[in-house]
């Protein structure tokens, strides 16, 4: 069986690899949304990361946390920014090549031999840069004449393409707001540091002569839709020459932002093909650099490069510049793969001469250079049929045979950054997981806790022990006066009958001086013993003034649950301990009622001293006590007399002894304070098991105590949040198309 194998045009084979292009534009696609979602995923971390890190978390958490390097970020944009490229690559319906070059190297005349255009649509002014800006030329077979669609810039696109550049370069005050302001007011002069140099003097002139001056004749166009005009008309967007002979110049190009040339090559099976006319470069332009690397960056596929040799050239520092710029603008895509030399060669008669041995001597050389092209052809420019058998032809054979090859190279370049990017962002990732490990951990956070707990109120309690310790043979000072008060009311508030008389009605009352004697005395030491009551409710007070300095450290250490000072916190405490606390739960308990009142110690102390003046234990009558007092030449005293000396006697007695005993328990608070402080130190610090009932109760009201643990839910979502910020970042990270072009 025959099988009849048929040979593709090449214009078939251009079509097979736009459509193959467009094919895998969709993994593109996938590709980039990937990396958008990467992005958006790392940039929500970083966003948590940032509100916590602003919340204020501990230490550990925040140390991780910082370790998380987002500076991935920007490596997303750039890879996005090469697969866009990428992407426009392959979604165009055309094979771009770039023309490139400086001003008169015959660029024009190159592009004219290729298209079959006239020197009408693709002017080449003899007396200076003729094309005046970016010319698209698209092969569209069948059309009897050229057509083009021309777009303008708008305000905002003009301010900030065009103006901009010189503004800032030339150091010049704020960009114009508006179309009016520019219009209206000249730019500012060049800065006084700026005005001996030739190139910026020189490119403050197309700013001032070429835009500002002509702002009148082409300001109508600005933000214009763009138009469909036919080919007679193409000349008066595309050119900055004269217009008809006439001297008057045409400034519509300073408005244009592109052209687009829609005409049918004279060569065959070219297939869809589009040559960018870039503006001759070589002056100051600054509008012209950056459109060759914009256009170069978005545009282009290929890029042929055209030089006239001169008299003498050389590859001086000005080309090898010019191929920097493409390298840089073409970013991944290989230049050295995708771009050709072409030296025009011209005759005799011609300008320059024939400069044959010139363009071959160049030839020679480029390889010692750093451009690298794939090709290098000399062809003269000016002859369609050189230049399309020289230049045209190769160009399109090399482009079908390795334009798969480039892009597969791109794609793979591109691929390869995304496969070390996933790598990168597993890395970070995995910091991310256990940075937050333990930020809601509630057991590592009591320990912490605990263990400045314990060490604290360790700390604070001996320290106060010492104190109590150091002071414990003090007078207490507080006490003292307390005594020293209760003395003179009782030696001033005696309760003895001031007059004779009262103890005449009460003889009378009951008949007997010795009957109203001894009811004097019973009355008097019951008066007696009650300026001294208030002295054990003193030394009590005494004794709570030292609780409150032990319920100080309490309210330090136990939040919420230092419920008032003194005795009250202490029992307070008490009744919050649990039951199986009983160490803890006795001694708060213990310290809280600790007192001296219950046997009456001052009572006690008073009480041992007043036998004398209890009728059953005084066996002297009232005579023979005041018999000490009387003096031997007074005169016989009555009874009355002798009783009221007596009991005056008794009194002083019994308030001497009483003064005498109380000093010497001026002492007895600082001393029982620091029993009392001691005893409870012990059995809450060095009781065995006692710090695990402090363990146990500061666990169940922790969040009473610290306020760390009130924190605790709010740091479980916001460890959750993380958690699942993270979970999203992984998942989108590992979807991966690695398809690739083929």
């Amino acid at each position: 069986m025959n099988i009849t194998h048929i040979n593709p045009t090449r214009a078939q084979r251009i079509d097979q690899i736009i459509r193959k292009r467009k094919a895998f534009s969709a993994k593109l696609q996938r590709d980039k949304a990937n990396l958008e979602a990467r992005k958006l995923a790392l940039f929500n971390l970083k966003k948590h990361r940032e509100d916590l890190l602003a919340r204020g978390i501990d230490s550990n958490s925040a140390v991780r946390l910082g370790e998380i390097d987002f500076s991935l970020l920007p490596k997303i944009d750039t890879l996005v920014a090469s697969l866009q490229q990428l992407y426009n690559r392959c979604t165009r319906d055309t094979i771009n090549i770039a023309v490139v070059g400086y001003a008169r190297q015959g660029k024009s005349r190159l592009l004219r031999s290729l298209t079959g255009l006239k020197n009408t649509v693709i002017p080449d002014g003899g007396d200076g840069y003729c094309t005046g800006t970016l010319s698209k030329i698209r092969h569209e077979p069948g059309l009897p004449e050229a057509k083009a669609k021309v777009q303008f810039y708008s305000w905002q696109d003009f301010r900030g393409q065009v103006l901009s550049p010189y503004y800032e370069t030339l150091g010049l005050e704020t960009v114009p707001m508006s179309l009016d302001d520019f219009a209206q007011y000249p730019p500012s002069p060049l800065p006084v540091d700026r005005r001996d140099s030739v190139i910026d003097k020189s490119r403050y002139g197309h700013l001032r002569k070429d835009y500002f001056s002509n702002v009148q004749k082409y300001r109508h166009l600005l933000g214009q839709s763009s138009v469909e005009i036919g080919e007679g008309q193409i000349r008066e967007y595309v050119t900055q020459d004269t217009k008809d002979g006439s001297g008057e110049k045409i400034v519509n190009y300073l408005a244009v932002q592109e052209v687009e040339v829609s005409c049918p090559f004279p060569a065959e099976d070219i297939g869809k093909i589009m040559l960018i006319d870039l503006p001759g470069l070589g002056d100051t332009n600054l509008i012209d650099a950056d459109r060759l690397m914009n256009t170069l960056h978005h545009e282009a596929d290929f890029v042929l490069f055209v030089r006239r040799p001169e008299a003498n050239a050389v590859w001086g520092e000005a080309h090898i510049k010019l191929y920097q710029k493409a390298r840089e603008a073409l970013g991944e895509l290989p230049l050295h793969e995708c771009s050709f030399m072409v030296l025009n060669r011209t005759k005799d008669g011609t300008e320059g001469g024939d400069n044959t041995y010139r363009c071959q001597t160049l030839q020679g050389e480029l390889k010692q250079t750093p451009i690298r092209v794939e090709r290098c052809a000399i062809a003269d420019c000016s002859n369609p049929e050189e230049a399309n058998s020289q230049i045209l032809e190769p160009i399109l054979n090399y482009l079908v045979e390795n334009i798969e090859y480039i892009d597969s190279k791109y794609a793979h370049s591109c691929q390869k950054q995304i496969d070390r990017l996933q790598k990168d962002i597993d890395g970070e990732l995995a910091k991310a997981e256990k940075a937050l490990a333990h930020y809601s951990d509630s057991d590592l956070l009591f320990e912490q806790l605990f263990e400045g707990f314990w060490q604290k109120l360790t700390n604070d309690l001996e320290n106060l022990l010492t104190h109590f310790l150091q002071h414990r043979h003090d007078r207490d000072r507080e006490f003292e006066e307390r005594i020293q008060s209760a003395i003179a009311n009782c030696r001033q508030d005696t309760g003895i009958p001031e007059t004779p008389e009262e103890i005449i009605e009460r003889r009378n009352l009951f008949g007997s001086y010795t009957t109203a004697y001894n009811e004097f005395l019973h009355e008097i030491r019951t008066h007696f013993l009650q300026h001294f009551l208030s002295l054990d409710m003193g030394m009590q007070q005494s004794l709570e003034t030292r609780k409150l300095l032990v319920s100080k450290v309490f309210i330090n250490y136990l939040g919420e649950l230092a419920e008032g000072e003194g005795s009250q916190l202490l029992k307070a405490i008490a009744t919050h301990l649990p039951e199986n606390a009983t160490t803890l739960k006795n001694a708060f308990g213990a310290i809280a009622d600790f007192n001296v009142s219950g046997a009456g110690r001052i009572q006690r102390q008073i009480r041992e001293n007043l036998n004398k003046l209890r009728p059953d234990t005084n066996f002297m009558t009232f005579a023979e006590v005041a018999s000490d007092v009387l003096t031997v030449d007074a005169p016989l005293p009555t009874q009355e007399e002798l009783i009221l000396a007596a009991l005056q006697t008794l009194h002083k007695e019994a308030a001497d002894k009483a003064e005498e005993a109380l000093n010497k328990v001026i002492c007895e608070p600082s001393i029982d304070s620091y029993y009392m402080v001691e005893e409870f130190v012990d059995r809450i610090l060095r009781s065995q098991g006692v710090q695990l009932e402090w363990r146990i109760f500061l666990r169940k009201v922790s969040s009473q105590v610290w306020p760390e643990f009130k924190e605790m839910e709010k740091r479980l979502q916001q460890q959750q949040i993380w958690q699942v910020l993270v979970k999203r970042a992984k998942e989108v990270n590992e979807l991966q198309d690695k398809q690739l072009m083929n």
